[in-house]
């Protein structure tokens, strides 16, 4: 188990510990008309008797766990969460080509461009999905491309260093078109 886990769990032990008191309150079942089943902490009015709960069972440990981070102290050497990842990174979109836009006699080459306000970090990555399959490039830049003539689909998502994803960029649609022979 790495840290994280360990202090989330410690964390959600403590809350159950804090919320003792409001799980030692009256538990009542109310059943409607139509077989709908509720349970509430408020009487229903009409005399009931709150339910007989069992008590929670509770293992004792010996094993000595690190005390969690204070609420908005952030662990510097993970970096930023994904939270943030994604906040930095709301403006990564396809810079090139602009959406319903139409080349002509380009050879069937496109220039395929990506980016946002912020660079991204040296371990980030870039995927890139030309008409729904996957393009190894890097994570800044652009690439060029060839393409059938036709209409073409592509968008981008980039990836933290563990290889999930923190944005994806719209889907830009474009269509590459050619001079006649007639």
């Amino acid at each position: 188990m790495n840290n994280g886990m360990i202090r989330t769990i410690v964390a959600a032990i403590t809350a159950l510990l804090l919320a003792g008191a409001v799980w030692s309150a009256d538990v009542y079942k109310i059943v409607d008309k139509d077989g709908n089943v509720t349970y509430t902490d408020q009487p229903p009015g009409d005399g009931s008797q709150p339910m007989v709960l069992p008590e929670l069972s509770v293992i004792e440990t010996d094993i000595q766990v690190d005390q969690a981070p204070a609420a908005g102290e952030a662990d510097e050497a993970s970096g930023p969460t994904a939270r943030e990842l994604r906040k930095m990174y709301r403006d990564f979109r396809i810079t090139q080509p602009q959406n319903e836009e139409t080349f002509w006699g380009t050879a069937n080459s496109v220039v395929v461009s990506w980016g946002s306000g912020i660079p991204p970090a040296a371990d980030m990555k870039v995927r890139l999905f030309v008409n729904g399959k996957f393009q190894n490039v890097p994570a800044t830049g652009s690439v060029s491309l060839t393409f059938d003539r036709g209409e073409h689909q592509v968008y981008a998502e980039l990836r933290n260093a563990q290889g999930r994803r923190i944005v994806a960029s719209e889907t830009v649609t474009f269509f590459v078109m050619q001079h006649s022979v007639r």
